[in-house]
Formats: C-alpha cells, structure tokens, sequence
C-alpha cells in the first residue's frame, strides 16, 4: 500500500497542520549532523508535513488517520539530542508533541507532566509549588521536553545519585497511545515501563510521565582544574564515593577539550589542564 499523504493531509486539514518545505525540514531534523557518516546518509531526508496536536484527544485523531492512510508516523519532542533514531526516513507525518506542555500534578516526591513540557520549565514549576526538582536531565535542560527524554534518552545530570533513567523508580508511569486504526490509550508502570522507555516513540507515542522528585537544592556547580589524567579520574572516584557529599553531577573532561569547548570558562582553563566537573 502507497502512502496517500493528499488524504491524509485532508483528514487532519482542521488540526495544527504545516506543510511549508522550509519548516517542516526544520522539524525533521534531529541532532544526526553530529557524525560525517549520519549527514551523509540522511541530510536529504524530510517528512511531508508536520501536525502539532493541541491535546490528548488530537494526537489519537492524528494516529488513527495516519494509519488509515497508510503514512509513516515520527514522533518529536524538541528534537535537541537523538542521533538520527527520530528522522523521519520515509517521509510522511511528523507528530510534533510541542503544545502538550503542561505540569498537571505536583505532589510530594512526583510531578505528572505532558510530554512536550520543557524540563526546566517542569523544575521551575515544582521549586515554586514546593521546593522539589526532578531528579535527573540532560545537558539540554533547557530545551528538551520530558516526553523526549524519556523516549530517547539515558540518563545525565543527577545520575551520580540516582542512576540511569532505566533504574527502578526514576520513571514512574507512562501514557500513551498506540498508532493502529482504533488508538489505544496505555499505562505503563514497573517493569512495564522498560517497553516504552528509550524507544523512541516507535512501539507508543507518550502523551504524559510521571517522575520522581528530590528536594531542590541551590546547587554550587565547579570545575577543578589537573595537571595529570589519572588524577582528575582518581579524585573524581573518591568523590563519587564520599557518602556524607551530596552531589547532583559529577564527570572528568580530558585536555584539551575543556579549554576548547567551555568558551565561558577558557580565561580559568589552561590548553593542556583537565577537569573534574561537579555540582554539589
């Protein structure tokens, strides 16, 4: 069966649709440029167009036409850390989740978001509603939504203390819908969760999660400067296991990455100097 992306395009014709070449390019790109060997096998790749559901109910609507016409479904979040897993690379819909962006409850020790909601933006809220902040992000904090990160990521800021994302409890539930000719509305918790997580919205797009909180700190962020690798790494593991530190990050950067890449910091870095980097 052929895609009838003019069908389907008809179908959905009411809801948040682009089809604007320049844009919806824009929107089919993940960060894949990273490696020579992705941007040359996938530079040329785009979706036909890009709808942008505003709520639960749009996002099934959405499934279920893409299905009855036979058009290839990929999922985005902000489309800011996956290496070529969410391109679409047969064309067809891009599902943008941008809109789904709320914080729908804060409670003692968790926070239910939809999935587009932006990761700093989740912690602002729980820090104002009770001094609470999600226990872990990725470096892209600021623009990643939490459904992505979910789906495409591992784990980051915060795993010195609690561990992977797959680790038990950093993920608490999961909803969301199956791409078939009658969505269906799914919830995973426990184990269950492991079928939805890292997996890139391919077997379930999520529409909401759950998360654990940890009490917010005002984190003190530092970097150490080492003559020597080994002992950048050395203090690194014997801090990683001082029990009475509390510490959110904890990584070694080897010379002379540091003073190429940290721009803000380069005037404190020497060129041949490595780093412990820390926020306790």
């Amino acid at each position: 069966m052929t895609a009838d992306i003019a069908g389907c395009k008809a179908a959905l014709a009411h809801l948040d649709l682009d089809d604007n070449p320049a844009t919806v390019k824009q929107k089919s790109r993940d960060f894949f440029w990273y490696s020579p060997v992705l941007k040359a096998r996938m530079d040329h790749l785009t979706a036909d167009f890009v709808v942008t559901p505003r709520n639960e109910a749009e996002v099934i609507e959405a499934l279920a036409a893409a299905y009855a016409h036979d058009v290839p479904v990929t999922t985005r979040g902000s489309g800011t850390g996956n290496y070529g897993q969410a391109m679409p690379l047969s064309g067809g819909m891009v599902l943008h989740l941008k809109a789904l962006d709320r914080v729908l409850k804060i409670a003692p020790g968790r926070v239910v978001a939809q999935a587009g909601a932006i990761l700093s933006e989740i912690d602002k809220a729980t820090r104002a509603d009770s001094g609470q902040e999600l226990r872990l992000h990725p470096s892209t904090y600021n623009t990643a939504s939490i459904g992505g990160f979910v789906a495409g990521g591992s784990g980051g800021v915060g795993s010195i203390r609690w561990g992977g994302l797959r680790d038990a409890g950093n993920i608490i539930r999961l909803r969301l819908i199956t791409c078939e000719a009658s969505p269906r509305v799914i919830e995973l918790t426990g184990d269950a969760i492991h079928k939805a997580s890292h997996a890139y919205g391919v077997n379930g797009i999520i529409t909401e999660v759950e998360a654990p909180l940890a009490p917010a700190y005002d984190w003190v962020d530092v970097l150490v400067g080492f003559d020597d690798w080994r002992a950048a790494n050395a203090y690194a593991y014997a801090l990683a296991h001082q029990d009475g530190v509390l510490l959110k990050e904890l990584a070694t950067v080897a010379a002379p990455a540091g003073h190429a890449y940290f721009l803000r910091h380069r005037k404190f870095i020497a060129p041949g100097q490595h780093l412990a980097i820390l926020s306790v």
